[in-house]
């Protein structure tokens, strides 16, 4: 079984041949990395942002499924392992988690200000949760291009529901300020 390394960073390849890279932050969440140039090594990364994060238990670490490409270094800036504040925000039901406004901090939830929260999650600061590691990749495929907005205004998310329903999601999105004639 492998380490749990705080600051690793790992491959998490996908069925369609994409590749990512992430790092192991605290309180098991993820760092995916924004795209960059050059050949992979900590002082690439060191700066490059994280692109969205994600939590999910370590099983793919423990198991080596998910490759370890580099680990830590005693030299390494730790502030960068660190999960910052995430939105709790799930596009299955935007009105509920917008009336919320509860964002993740050191591992819990708290509420935060509307006006603090809606920044976050239109800047994609937002916690994923995954309890499962195997559908992360396809995940990633789906969102990272354009994230946030391919995660937010998700058509087939969107539209699912009475037409009630649907109409509250959008209303509530075109008043923070998203584009909802797209859907």
């Amino acid at each position: 079984m492998a380490r749990y390394e705080l600051g690793a960073v790992y491959e998490i390849k996908s069925d369609n041949g994409r590749v990512y890279y992430v790092r192991l932050l605290d309180n098991d969440s993820y760092g995916v990395f924004a795209p960059f140039n050059g050949e992979l090594s900590e002082s690439i990364l060191l700066n490059t942002p994280y692109h969205l994060y994600f939590s999910c238990n370590t099983f793919a670490v423990k198991r080596e499924i998910w490759k370890k490409v580099l680990s830590p270094s005693k030299s390494d800036e730790t502030k960068y392992w660190k999960a910052p504040d995430l939105a709790n925000y799930g596009n299955f039901n935007p009105e509920l988690f917008i009336s919320q406004h509860r964002i993740y901090h050191l591992g819990n939830t708290f509420e935060c200000k509307k006006e603090k929260f809606i920044e976050l999650l239109k800047s994609g600061m937002i916690e994923n949760i995954f309890n499962r590691y195997e559908i992360i990749p396809a995940f990633l495929d789906r969102y990272y291009d354009d994230w946030p907005n391919s995660y937010i205004m998700d058509k087939q998310i969107l539209n699912i529901g009475t037409q009630e329903h649907i109409r509250e999601k959008l209303e509530i999105l075109k008043e923070i300020g998203f584009d909802t004639t797209i859907v």
